[in-house]
């Protein structure tokens, strides 16, 4: 098969020169299997769209570290169910479908009309080859885009951002000496002090920061109760309460320790096959231990994508396949798609968990236009027909 790249949106233009002939201007097309090598005349390229599910799965991941002193919380501040042990998991936050075309490799198709004609004859394709519009103006592009996203919830950072909320490691020790020294027949008890710096312990430690925890909540309530000397303005009382109550925080992420919620956005694509419809095809593996993964594990569970036609386009293919009598078989003009709905659902293990109804294209059928000379404008998404009409004749107003 001939391979033609075609530039964006860039309009065919096959112009025909000025000849006596006055024969019907005819273009046909066919399927690129079928299309006859060597035929005379002018030809082009063109594709029917296909439909490629794209979905979109939010994960949200919840990471928990513990605060140094988090087996104190209970001793100091009376706290339990605090993060005592370094955790993560994994939860589908949420799922959404789009679609977009892409070329259907099936469904390819070879125009060509003799050479010579009076008329010229406008072909307007994307830049994939899929086809917009025939003897007519552009129409207005569909397509749906997608932009990943990752979001941040709550404070998070290595462990040793605690340390920035930590008092001092060290503290200092006074010993007291007691020397016995003799002169002569006397004895002299002599007293001297030693200091030294000594690392406190974690208890020690905890209790401290219990105790700046008490005085921090000893002071925001001498603010609500206006036990203070100076006449402060609500704003100013207002904003050293937060200040407080956010110090606080940071003191008892201490104990009670820190979760961190990371949000990413992934996309997942899957082509239809009319065919094997009423298979279930996996797209991903999910696990609250691991999250998405392309391999089955033992605690994972599959996430799968059902399809249910409508079945709107049996009947109307029926039809079309009826037997026709050779001798009132007339030429094919332009190939198009007639879509047909669908519902897609997406299942977690065995949980519904999303559903969607849209045009699938490769679940409709494809048939064509008579060999005319007629305007038509394509949906770009489907293939189906936008708008048809027949082309004036030379010199006929329309």
């Amino acid at each position: 098969m001939q391979r033609i790249i075609f530039p964006a949106l860039l309009i065919i233009a096959f112009l025909l020169s000025a000849c006596k002939s006055q024969q019907p201007f005819i273009t046909t097309t066919a399927h690129v299997s079928l299309a006859e090598t060597g035929t005379s005349g002018v030809m082009a390229y063109y594709a029917l769209p296909r439909t490629v599910v794209a979905v979109d799965v939010e994960v949200l991941k919840t990471t928990r570290v513990p605060g140094p002193y988090a087996r104190y919380a209970e001793q100091y501040l009376g706290l339990d169910g605090v993060i005592l042990e370094p955790s993560h998991q994994y939860a589908i936050k949420s799922v959404s479908f789009n679609h977009f075309a892409e070329p259907d490799p099936e469904h390819i198709y070879q125009v060509s009309f003799p050479a010579g004609e009076q008329q010229g004859l406008f072909i307007t394709l994307n830049e994939a080859g899929i086809i917009y519009a025939v003897s007519t103006g552009l129409v207005e592009s569909e397509h749906t885009t997608f932009r990943a996203e990752g979001k941040d919830y709550g404070f998070f950072g290595p462990e040793t951002t605690f340390n920035y909320f930590l008092t001092s490691s060290m503290t200092e020790r006074v010993d007291t000496i007691i020397e016995d020294v003799r002169l002569d027949t006397i004895t002299i008890q002599r007293q001297r002090l030693r200091r030294s710096w000594v690392e406190k312990s974690p208890a020690q430690r905890a209790a401290e920061l219990a105790e700046l925890i008490f005085e921090i909540r000893e002071k925001k309530f001498d603010l609500i109760s206006g036990f203070q000397e100076i006449d402060y303005s609500s704003e100013a009382l207002r904003y050293m309460y937060t200040e407080m109550d956010k110090l606080e925080t940071d003191y008892l992420n201490l104990f009670t320790g820190i979760t961190h919620t990371h949000s990413q956005k992934l996309r997942f694509y899957h082509r239809p096959v009319k065919h094997d419809v009423q298979e279930m095809h996996t797209l991903f593996y999910f696990s609250s231990d691991e999250g998405v993964s392309h391999q089955a594990a033992n605690d994972s569970k599959p996430v799968r994508l059902a399809y249910d036609r409508s079945g709107a386009a049996d009947l109307l293919g029926q039809q079309l396949n009826r037997p026709v009598d050779p001798r009132r078989k007339t030429p094919a003009g332009f190939h198009y798609r007639i879509p047909e709905y669908a519902e897609i659902v997406l299942l977690v293990g065995e949980e519904k968990r999303a559903e969607y109804r849209m045009l699938i294209n490769q679940f409709g059928i494809v048939t064509h236009l008579p060999a005319d000379q007629l305007e038509i404008q394509f949906h770009p998404t489907t293939g189906s027909i936008r708008s048809v009409g027949r082309r004036s004749e030379p010199g006929v107003s329309k």
